[in-house]
């Protein structure tokens, strides 16, 4: 190895030394902002829960089958 090539190699280091603290920077920023996305999910996800419920109560009910039959025998 001559010394060209021995100082390629060092800048290319360099380099990559920037790039990958550069990459594990930034993937830490998105870690933070991943986690408060994750929060509001769980938290929408609780909610459409509780929706679901109330709706397959509604649906169960008996007087709902019965509204149901009335629609379609007026159709």
């Amino acid at each position: 190895m001559n010394a060209f090539e021995f100082v390629i190699v060092i800048i290319a280091l360099s380099f990559g030394y920037k790039l990958v603290a550069a990459w594990v920077r930034n993937r830490e920023q998105y870690r933070v902002t991943d986690e408060s996305a994750n929060a509001a999910l769980v938290q929408r996800l609780e909610q459409l829960e509780e929706r679901v419920r109330v709706l397959e109560r509604i649906v169960t009910d008996e007087r709902f089958d019965l509204k149901q039959q009335f629609k379609d025998l007026a159709s």
